[in-house]
């Protein structure tokens, strides 16, 4: 290894190599303690020592993960109005979105609209606030299926008393919609999040995954 024009005084210190083979750039291969095995390459603590420290950090690693995963699991999923189409929501984990409910809708038995929800807390307001609320619908190959319709639902206990103004979503067969939506909620009511896969047919199929809606109060602007 050469230094070239360093200033006067200064010094270099060589604390690690990557090694580069051949006279062709072509890649960098490995640091020499990443390859043990590779010929002519041994780490100044042995092969076997080194192994012996790898299955180590593998072994604490997989017991981290069983820690994360308790840590990491959901408290609440989509449920179906029919408690018969719970079995068809499987909720999994994505490094991005967090959890996402996942409907499959091939196995979802009759057809018409069908209806799932979220969830949601027993607080309610004295008087009529604006609230607002937002979340992500993804498919993957749909079919069969007239619109999606996201809303909210105005709970008075266990009852539905009401919904916010209805959007509907066009039925792509692989998309994803960011659906945003303010609305006013009447006085003692609280927010329920809901979804209906509108003219399902028998014969549909596919994927919806649904992740956590975000719902709050809003605060009233005039301009």
């Amino acid at each position: 290894m050469t230094s070239k024009g360093l200033p006067t005084g200064a010094t270099v210190e060589v604390t690690d190599l990557m090694l580069q083979p051949g006279g062709v750039a072509s890649g960098w291969l490995p640091h020499v303690t990443e390859l043990p095995w590779s010929a002519g390459i041994v780490p100044p603590e042995g092969a076997e020592e080194l192994n012996a420290r790898i299955d180590a950090l593998e072994s604490t690693v997989t017991e981290q993960q069983i820690y994360l995963n308790r840590i990491m699991a959901p408290a609440q999923v989509w449920v179906g109005d029919s408690s018969g189409n719970n079995a068809h929501v499987e909720t999994l984990w994505d490094a991005d979105l967090g959890w996402v409910s996942w409907i499959d809708v091939a196995a979802l038995p009759g057809s018409g609209d069908i209806g799932f929800w979220y969830p949601s807390s027993d607080a309610v307001q004295s008087s009529s606030r604006p609230y607002g609320w937002s979340m992500q619908v993804f498919t993957q190959g749909l079919a069969g299926v007239g619109s999606l319709r996201p809303r909210v639902d105005y709970m008075n206990g266990a009852t539905v008393t009401g919904s916010n103004a209805e959007l509907s979503l066009t039925a792509w067969p692989d998309w994803s919609y960011r659906v945003e939506h303010d609305f006013i909620l009447p006085a003692s009511r609280a927010a329920r999040p809901a979804f209906v896969l509108v003219g399902k047919t028998a014969g549909a199929t596919g994927r919806i995954g649904l992740t956590r809606p975000k719902l709050g109060t809003k605060s009233e602007r005039s301009q």
